[in-house]
């Protein structure tokens, strides 16, 4: 975008000087002309009256006129009788776009004053390098202000563009720009509203799943444990037994259906790509070890468990980064993040570290936000420090 924009504003910059420049050439085309016109006019004028002066004793021959002639003007006196008589300067070239004067004589006759075509094409070609040079410095000028102008306008899209990518992962603590291009804003509130209403939703969700799990759940195993009181009856007749340890069986497969049916409900809160767990944890540890090393600390991983199993980075990205940051401003000496992935296919995270101080909002809000994914997030104390220990169910 900001190549394109560059670009646009150089061509249109250039476009704008090039027409410019046109209407400026015929216009000073013109007052060339104009101004050329007027010498010859009044070199013809000063030469008829020295023709015309009563005190010339000598005729009027070429030899006079060589006198009053330029290198490149040509002057031509045409008596009333006679032949004419022309004086042509070294430099002279007839042809079309020259320029002319004629002054009638009172005696009788004319004298014309003709100017090289070639004047006015050379008064443009003496400048020709210094135009050249001109419009490359505009060139230069409007390339550069081009290209501030749109690293302005394009950065707050570029930011918008993160935002969006963040919003993919499953974050919904957007970075979104303060901008004054209405549509930049326009789009960053459409990402805000929509990160708002999809962290609604998965909270929503979260408790229905929830409310189902106990809901569905805490009838079948009433009932279950009912049927199992019922066979354990030494009276009960065995095709009645066997009914109800069928019945047994079909109360355990509804229940491992009700259980899927939540889990998968829990999955769907949050979707996007999912990277594997070891590439997640390095690019997590990398990115704030960077962090903690500007305030002479430094943090180190672990990755434990089953390496293959992949989770949606967002939601891990968005709570870790609470818990880091929190550590920045209250955590004393090193930092150790530790990730284990369960095979049943849940992500622990362990953060251990000397920290000082009780639990502030960032840490609350991370609370919050795991509980709304359906985890837990506990602050536990170890013989390393304060550990805070967190789980996620797979996403």
């Amino acid at each position: 975008m900001r190549r394109r924009l560059t670009l646009a504003f150089l061509v249109v910059t250039l476009s704008m000087i090039f027409v410019a420049g046109v209407v400026r050439g015929v216009t000073l085309d013109g007052m060339l002309r104009e101004r050329e016109a007027e010498h010859l006019h009044r070199e013809a004028s000063t030469l008829a009256a020295v023709v015309d002066d009563d005190a010339l004793a000598r005729p009027v021959d070429e030899e006079l006129l060589a006198g009053f002639v330029g290198p490149d003007t040509e002057i031509e006196f045409a008596p009333a009788d006679g032949r004419p008589v022309v004086a042509t300067g070294a430099d002279f070239e007839p042809g079309e776009g020259g320029i002319s004067s004629t002054i009638s004589l009172e005696g009788g006759g004319d004298v014309t004053v003709r100017q090289s075509a070639g004047v006015i094409e050379s008064l443009w070609a003496r400048d020709f390098w210094s135009v050249l040079a001109l419009l490359a410095l505009t060139g230069l000028v409007s390339a550069l202000v081009g290209f501030a102008v749109s690293r302005s306008l394009s950065a707050p899209f570029q930011q918008l563009a993160v935002a969006a990518a963040a919003l993919g992962r499953g974050r919904f603590d957007l970075d979104l720009p303060r901008s004054r291009v209405p549509e930049a804003r326009a789009i960053a509130e459409a990402l805000r509203s929509s990160a708002g209403a999809l962290r609604d939703r998965m909270e929503r969700e979260q408790e229905f799943a929830t409310h189902a799990s106990h809901v569905l759940r805490t009838p079948l195993t009433g009932l279950r444990l009912q049927l199992e009181e019922m066979t354990l009856d030494e009276d009960l007749p065995p095709g009645t037994r066997a009914s109800a340890e069928r019945c047994m069986q079909a109360v355990d497969e509804v229940t491992v259906v009700a259980g899927d049916l939540v889990d998968l409900s829990r999955r769907s809160l949050v979707g996007g790509p999912q990277v594997p767990l070891e590439e997640l944890a390095t690019t997590l540890a990398q990115r704030w070890s960077d962090e903690l090393d500007e305030h002479d600390r430094s943090l180190t991983a672990a990755v434990e468990g089953d390496l293959e199993l992949s989770f949606t980075p967002g939601p891990v990205e968005q709570v870790l980064d609470l818990l880091l940051h929190d550590r920045v401003r209250h955590g004393v000496g090193d930092t150790r993040l530790v990730f284990e992935g369960d095979p049943r296919g849940h992500l622990r995270v362990v953060v251990r570290g000397e920290r000082a101080g009780a639990d502030d909002d960032e840490v609350r809000e991370a609370r919050h936000l795991v509980e709304g994914l359906g985890g837990r997030l506990e602050t536990v104390d170890a013989v390393s420090g304060t550990e805070q220990v967190l789980l996620l169910p797979r996403r």
